[in-house]
């Protein structure tokens, strides 16, 4: 390689080349400028993490790195789990979750069909995940999509009697609650898997603690109750928060191309996968970074 094209791609990472383009509704930004496979230092990460922040979603298309890459990757936003569901994992790498309807063997390689219902990622745990990112290596040329909404704007757009309502609740998220009517495909938890996972209660609106700003936390398949609330008016109201923030209009839906580097911040976002038809292949690596006991308002 001539040495002025040494020199330019040992620049494709510094800050000053790092920009963004919005692409969704109130969320969502494409990122320029960077390239996972060269060194991403300090301060280059920095400007990726202010962006991330700002726009809640982003995406780093045409990227060609391998599991190792994207592990390093994401320790940058934080520590990061090893998923409590263990089958699928990378030899190795733990930390690196298969999505994939691919076979090999007969059996498949990868977790398929998962999360094709409004959630935040993990928000069942007592500490939930910080981020989740995902890289696409093989995407069907149409559905498969994954749609985000942003719940600071589904709070904001709450009459004040509804917020002021809201923010003094507490809800309670259980990752068994509708499990059995969400997979229906997959075998039942055991015993030890619910036991792993119990219940717990969190703020029904969060301050996130980067940005200071509050965001509603909300699913109606992973929200059981709301504390202190009789059961029909929690059900209605939990599942009008959700039908509020998942307005057509406010949704972003991400369309795969192979080399996507997907992020989003699970403290200020829901979202879910769409389907796609079978003969196609997918495959995603996923890793997830740790977060915090959300804040209440």
């Amino acid at each position: 390689m001539p040495v002025e094209q040494s020199i330019a791609a040992l620049r494709v990472n510094e800050p000053s080349r790092i920009t963004a383009t919005r692409i969704g509704p109130g969320l969502g930004a494409e990122i320029h400028g960077v390239d996972l496979a060269l060194p991403l230092d300090d301060e280059a990460f920095s400007r990726i993490l202010e962006l991330f922040h700002e726009h809640q979603v982003i995406v780093l298309r045409g990227q060609a790195i391998d599991p190792a890459t994207l592990v390093a990757f994401s320790a940058r936003f934080g520590p990061l789990d090893v998923h409590h569901m263990t089958e699928h994992l990378i030899p190795g790498l733990p930390q690196v979750r298969v999505l994939s309807n691919a076979k090999k063997g007969g059996r498949e390689v990868g977790i398929t069909r998962g999360g094709m219902h409004w959630h935040s990622d993990l928000s069942y745990k007592l500490v939930p995940a910080l981020a989740t990112l995902l890289y696409g290596i093989q995407c069907p040329p149409e559905g498969a999509d994954t749609q985000f909404v942003s719940m600071y704007d589904a709070l904001e757009r709450l009459s004040p009697d509804r917020r002021a309502l809201v923010e003094r609740a507490r809800a309670v998220h259980d990752r068994n609650f509708r499990y059995s009517d969400l997979y229906p495909n997959r075998p039942p938890l055991t015993p030890e898997q619910i036991a792993k996972v119990p219940p717990v209660e969190h703020p029904l609106v969060r301050i996130h603690p980067a940005t200071g700003r509050k965001a509603l936390y909300v699913a109606k398949d992973v929200v059981s109750r709301i504390v202190g609330m009789d059961d029909a008016s929690a059900r209605e109201l939990i599942e009008t928060l959700e039908a509020d923030a998942t307005q057509p209009e406010r949704i972003y839906s991400h369309r795969w191309q192979v080399g996507d580097v997907l992020v989003w911040d699970n403290r200020c976002t829901l979202h879910r996968a769409t389907p796609y038809d079978n003969r196609y292949t997918r495959t995603l690596h996923r890793t997830q970074v740790q977060g915090e006991v959300p804040l209440a308002a």
